[in-house]
């Protein structure tokens, strides 16, 4: 028998699509668990691959390391980084030297570093959307900071410039962008979610 809308048990699981109600973690638990979502994400992070040379790898492994559990957000990003450096050695032609699988490394740390540090979630990104929000831009600026800066350490040890500021805040432009659009993404599935709960528990 549903409970009474008027108990405290009924007051504690009724779902309200407020972004800073706590209860927005019942929707984020839902989607972490979610295959469609975590799917979803590798299938568009792999075919940017299509429309950039380099795929926006900070935007992907912030949102899959705040919104997936994080051995599924360290799996979800290896294929993304995967399918972009396949695409690139097989597709684009990318040559077989040690610079481009050195470059192509780099990369690939300077991911998993972003995930990791997405993934520690802190008791701010618990604080409804507003706070995971706002761990999202956290990590953005931080993740940013520090792809880049492994990739200019590699730049300048081998010789190669052409990272000036103009590029790299054109970069970081692009990042924001896939960042924000995403997250747009992932809010409508929490959403979702929310409200198939709401009505499950009435």
């Amino acid at each position: 028998m549903p409970a009474d809308r008027g108990s405290p048990v009924s007051a504690r699981y009724r779902l309200g699509l407020n972004f800073s109600d706590p209860r927005w973690g019942l929707g984020r638990e839902a989607v972490a668990a979610s295959r469609l979502w975590r799917y979803g994400l590798i299938a568009v992070g792999s075919a940017s691959s299509l429309i950039y040379p380099h795929v926006p790898l900070v935007s992907f492994a912030a949102l899959a390391g705040i919104t997936l559990h994080r051995k599924q957000a360290v799996a979800s990003v290896t294929l993304i980084w995967l399918a972009n450096q396949v695409y690139g050695f097989v597709l684009r032609d990318y040559p077989l030297s040690p610079i481009a699988l050195l470059w192509g490394v780099t990369m690939g740390l300077g991911t998993f570093a972003v995930v990791l540090l997405a993934s520690m979630q802190p008791k701010l990104s618990d604080r409804g959307w507003l706070g995971q929000a706002a761990w999202l831009g956290v990590v953005m600026l931080l993740g940013f900071g520090i792809a880049q800066s492994s990739i200019l350490f590699v730049n300048q040890w081998v010789g190669m410039h052409g990272f000036t500021t103009d590029v790299l805040l054109r970069l970081f432009r692009r990042e924001l962008v896939w960042a924000i659009a995403l997250f747009a993404l992932y809010t409508a599935f929490v959403l979702n979610h929310q409200r198939s709960l709401r009505h499950t528990l009435r």
